[in-house]
């Protein structure tokens, strides 16, 4: 359910629903702005018109204030490979989460400094990351968290609900961030900037566009996807660069705009059922009858799941949880010895899982198991379908939602 699908989107759809005025700044009214000429004035144009909308300022403007009385500044991002730093190194100085932290710091900080705390993780949609908010990225207090989903996430509702739910629990914390949400874009022309942009514009959040800054220049020719991309997703060295300077955009912008009084989180939702309170359980944090299973995997991040043993029979891994919600994070393998699991809750069949796909490299997938009508005890048990006991499959942890 939260596989590639969101990948198979032409560019020409996402290029059509950008606006007149984010293309050629046309309107209603006689615009006395000077148009463009030299590169420089273009790539300033490209710059400006990456930030979508400011939102309210009201939480950004305590952070401002904070970092100019001497205070050290918690700024997280969270997403996917992009983020993560993918061609630009992970977690490098050069990634975009490093460059517009240090950016911050050197613009607005005086005398504090900036924690980069960058919650990246390839190839993970918003179902992941918010499965992983509560314990990852909330815990540091951060002052100011970026969310970037746009390539990672589909269509489909259920990528939609998972997005909303991360946004409102990362404005739900306690030490009230400012959350700003970064559309990254594909060359493909995937981007799932629009119902995402719906559910930024319903917060009133801070927004920033790869799409809408870059689109126009490779449409006039000013630009060509090399310039930004080292390969259909992934920015370059340079391209990390340019997504800081977007950032610092609307950071001035932020800081510019007349400040806001306060802000009040919205009562209603966007979407009705939304998948709150959160949580991924593993080996060491739950009780649980490993049964042909073996607590730990070769994961780099996924350190504490679990790896099926063929030569150990079929008794399944057991454990129990509560919740509305079951996800089950695996790994997701394009070497076809990986097979399929069968995952049942309170002794009935839940759900199949393969874990081969075609194009799958070995990272984490995720996918919803079941939701029920309240929030009750599950009995989880995983074992291979009795026509894969000699395939290999590898659970990296439980989730569960309310």
């Amino acid at each position: 359910m939260f596989g590639n699908s969101a990948r198979r989107l032409s560019a020409l759809a996402s290029a059509a629903v950008l606006s007149c005025s984010a293309l050629t700044g046309c309107g209603t009214g006689t615009s006395s702005k000077k148009e463009p000429e030299t590169p420089e004035e273009f790539r300033a144009a490209m710059i400006e018109r990456s930030v979508v909308s400011t939102g309210n300022t009201a939480r950004l403007n305590k952070v401002f204030d904070r970092a100019a009385n001497g205070e050290d500044i918690t700024v997280a991002y969270v997403g996917g490979s992009i983020t993560e730093g993918y061609a630009a190194g992970a977690r490098s100085p050069k990634c975009y989460a490093s460059v517009s932290a240090a950016d911050f710091e050197k613009n607005y900080c005086k005398g504090g400094k900036v924690i980069c705390q960058n919650n990246g993780l390839s190839g993970t949609p918003s179902v992941l990351g918010n499965l992983r908010a509560a314990s990852e990225v909330l815990p540091s207090e951060p002052d100011i968290i970026f969310l970037e989903f746009a390539v990672n996430d589909g269509m489909e509702t259920d990528y939609k609900v998972s997005y909303e739910s991360l946004v409102r629990t990362c404005l739900e914390a306690e030490n009230e961030p400012a959350v700003i949400l970064l559309f990254t874009y594909m060359e493909t022309g995937h981007t799932c900037q629009e119902q995402q942009q719906e559910i930024g514009k319903h917060y009133d959040l801070g927004m920033i566009s790869v799409r809408d800054a870059i689109l126009p220049e490779m449409e006039a020719g000013r630009m060509t996807w090399k310039e930004y991309g080292d390969d259909d997703v992934h920015p370059t060295v340079e391209g990390h660069a340019l997504l800081g300077e977007f950032i610092a955009e609307y950071f001035r912008k932020a800081k510019a705009k007349k400040a806001d009084a306060s802000y009040r989180l919205p009562e209603n939702t966007v979407y009705p059922e939304l998948y709150r309170n959160a949580a991924l359980y593993d080996a060491a944090g739950i009780p649980y009858r490993d049964g042909a299973w073996t607590p730990g995997t070769n994961d780099g991040y996924f350190k504490a799941g679990f790896v099926y043993q063929p030569d150990e029979g079929n008794e399944p891994l057991t454990m129990t949880v509560t919740g509305k919600s079951l996800f089950l994070v695996y790994k997701k393998s394009g070497d076809k010895k990986y097979g399929m699991a069968t995952v049942f809750v309170n002794g009935e069949r839940a759900a199949i899982v393969q874990g081969y796909g075609v194009n799958a490299w070995g990272g984490p997938a995720v996918e919803l198991i079941q939701t029920n009508g309240s929030v009750q005890e599950m009995k989880v048990e995983i074992k291979m379908l009795d026509d894969q006991t000699d395939k290999a499959f590898e659970v990296f942890a439980i989730g569960t939602a309310e």
